[in-house]
């Protein structure tokens, strides 16, 4: 007898309308950005995290708001809000990095950043070139405002320090240019670190910090006072103050304070220059070392 003949036939399994064949269901869903992009969820994500990369640069690559969205992330799956929330904690997330970079900068960036990703979006559809046009002048307008932006507040910046120096050096700063180099020294052999950083402008302190090899201003005078011992006497103090144009240059390479074993090493040369009034007192305005 035939076996073949006595096995029944397989019928084909019914499948309720909608149910994916079984194969797929051993795979699982397949991933598909047009169903990501349609969705309220994927489309706010993703638009987020768009708007939190064409942010990121304008606001010096700060890491703090991306730390905060991954912070709030956290929280909501320790907290299990993940299911209340229905899958919208991950667009939150995104949503929080991108108001804590929009804080840290200013409404120029972000309509330089908007422009620039109207640009990408036209590029992504050429040759339909009209919203590339449109996102291209975009940029030039927010480009150009945002860079007038940014040169008033480095020029406010500017302003602000120098009327901040101004009040330090009218209270740190000599009466005599004579007097500067010496006031430096002592300063150092007493371990002064606001009498010695107040007396110099940002650019001598930035040298100064330099020829110490350290990373601040009151490392390098703990530095200067080690390599000195004791603080100088005045008669050791005999370096020369020349005037040259608005300035007045004292080598500190050429006292004795400066030769081993009174003091080494060599101080440097100094550029003494004049505060503006109404305190018109001096201070040091360039350092060299020797």
């Amino acid at each position: 007898m035939d076996e073949r003949r006595d096995t029944p036939a397989r019928l084909p399994v019914a499948r309720t309308p909608g149910e994916p064949p079984p194969a797929e269901r051993r795979r699982g869903p397949r991933f598909s950005w047009r169903a990501l992009v349609r969705s309220p969820r994927g489309a706010v994500g993703l638009a987020a995290l768009a708007a939190a990369l064409l942010l990121w640069p304008f606001s010096g690559l700060s890491w703090i708001p991306w730390l905060a969205g991954l912070g709030a992330l956290l929280v909501l799956r320790i907290l299990r809000l993940e299911g209340p929330l229905r899958g919208w904690d991950l667009p939150l997330a995104a949503v929080i990095v991108v108001v804590g970079l929009m804080l840290s900068t200013g409404p120029w960036a972000w309509a330089f950043a908007a422009s620039i990703g109207v640009l990408l979006a036209g590029l992504a559809q050429l040759p339909w070139w009209r919203l590339a046009a449109v996102g291209a002048v975009l940029c030039l307008i927010t480009g150009a405002g945002f860079g007038f932006a940014n040169w008033q507040t480095r020029e406010q910046a500017a302003r602000e320090h120098a009327a901040t120096s101004e009040r330090t050096f009218a209270v740190m700063g000599e009466r005599k240019p004579e007097r500067v180099l010496g006031a430096l020294l002592e300063g150092i052999g007493q371990g002064d670190v606001v009498g010695v950083c107040g007396l110099m402008d940002e650019q001598a302190r930035a040298a100064f910090v330099q020829a110490a090899k350290t990373a601040s201003c009151a490392d390098a005078v703990l530095a200067f006072r080690q390599a000195a011992g004791a603080p100088p006497r005045s008669e050791r103090l005999d370096a020369t103050v020349v005037p040259v144009g608005g300035a007045w240059l004292a080598d500190g390479c050429r006292t004795a304070w400066a030769q081993a074993p009174l003091g080494g090493p060599a101080l440097g040369r100094l550029e003494v220059r004049k505060s503006a009034p109404p305190g018109e007192t001096y201070f040091i305005a360039a350092f060299a070392a020797c």
